[in-house]
């Protein structure tokens, strides 16, 4: 059977097929992961050409330069001046290309889920109650700045973006984030409370202790989890221990709550 992705029309007139338009495919492959009702879309950011027109300028100069060195007899200095050029041509081609490609690419968020597509890729789609999200910066209430840089997984769907693609990145940062963690963390309580552990990477909670390579941490004995530094640490018995970078913890918010929860009380 065809999946969403790969889906073409046969026009009926030739043997030629025809691909489908990008938005029929959004909506094949949200009603293939039943997502919902249509919420948002965003679109790639405003690409910036600033930094484009800098390097033209600076190529023109150069190449001005080398036509009055030729001019007045110092050929050494004209092929120094075009191969100065070149230090602001490559970026500047690249930053323009990589512009181009992302033009097509888009987020659309639904009820229960979410799609991705990156110009030249597949389409991933991903439901609330299985994705998985890791997020490069963790914002806390001493943050400044917050990156919203994700990686993103389920079944069968890997996705990498960022603010820098899709525009808007607060929003739809915090509304993943918020949908991903209501969705699961009844089911996550839930399985804490039928003395199940939960794995989130290389860390594992459950009612006794939080678990890492091996390593049992009981709660009673763990007095602070902290992750503001971009790694959890926790203080255990009086000393600080570092455990691993929040960019590598699965649904953080969800292993969060979970830890701090069972931190302070006894069970959940």
């Amino acid at each position: 059977m065809a999946t969403p992705n790969t889906l073409e029309q046969d026009t009926g007139e030739t043997d030629d097929a025809r691909t489908v338009p990008l938005s029929q495919l959004i909506h094949l492959m949200s009603e293939y992961q039943k997502l919902g009702t249509h919420r948002q879309t965003y679109l790639p950011a405003p690409a910036s050409d600033t930094f484009v027109r800098g390097c033209g300028i600076v190529i023109g100069c150069c190449v001005v330069l080398g036509v009055i060195c030729v001019a007045v007899g110092a050929p050494a200095g004209g092929a120094a001046a075009v191969l100065f050029a070149l230090v602001p041509a490559i970026p500047a081609a690249w930053r323009a290309r990589s512009n181009r490609q992302h033009r097509s690419s888009r987020l659309d968020l639904f009820d229960f889920g979410m799609t991705v597509y990156r110009s030249g890729e597949r389409i991933a789609g991903f439901r609330w109650d299985t994705a998985q999200v890791k997020q490069r910066v963790i914002p806390f209430q001493s943050s400044s700045m917050t990156e919203y840089a994700f990686e993103m997984s389920g079944p069968g769907a890997h996705a990498t973006f960022d603010d820098t693609l899709f525009s808007n990145g607060r929003e739809w940062g915090k509304t993943i984030q918020s949908a991903i963690t209501a969705t699961q963390l009844p089911n996550a309580v839930a399985a804490i409370d039928n003395e199940e552990t939960m794995q989130f990477g290389d860390l594992a909670l459950n009612l006794d202790a939080l678990i890492f390579r091996g390593n049992s941490y009981p709660w009673e004995r763990i007095q602070l989890i902290d992750a503001r530094s971009g790694l959890v640490r926790i203080k255990f018995d009086g000393r600080w221990i570092s455990l691993v970078a929040v960019a590598s913890i699965p649904n953080f918010y969800i292993f969060n709550e979970l830890a701090e929860r069972l931190r302070v009380t006894d069970p959940i």
